[in-house]
């Protein structure tokens, strides 16, 4: 019974990265066109890597982040929004550097997010 859990509780782990970075792509490739044109990155064994340039790492700060398509649930919208408040003062810190950015969003609930 115990492996059974175990085995429930990594699939439910892998399911809530891949729903929350599937609704992050989502909102960066449907709502930001400005965003898309000049970001990289690539996806790879379950993970994926957006690069970020100067310009964008700089609007990113000041609060210019995609805002989620209508049918989001409020449980998404919720932690969108504390991610994005997050990342709004890790990316002022990088730009008044004159840094750029990149993220990494990962299947994998063990390894880093972001910067």
């Amino acid at each position: 019974m115990v492996g059974v859990r175990q085995g429930v509780g990594r699939l439910v782990a892998w399911l809530s990265a891949a729903v929350v970075a599937v609704a992050v792509l989502a909102g960066v490739g449907l709502g930001a066109a400005w965003l898309s044109a000049a970001t990289t990155g690539g996806c790879r064994d379950g993970r994926c890597t957006v690069y970020l340039s100067k310009a964008e790492t700089r609007a990113l700060s000041e609060g210019r982040a995609p805002g989620l398509p209508a049918g989001v649930p409020w449980q998404i919208r919720a932690l969108y929004l504390a991610l994005v408040q997050g990342h709004r003062w890790i990316a002022g810190q990088y730009a008044n550097r004159g840094w750029c950015s990149a993220f990494r969003l990962s299947i994998y609930p063990w390894e880093g997010q972001g910067y």
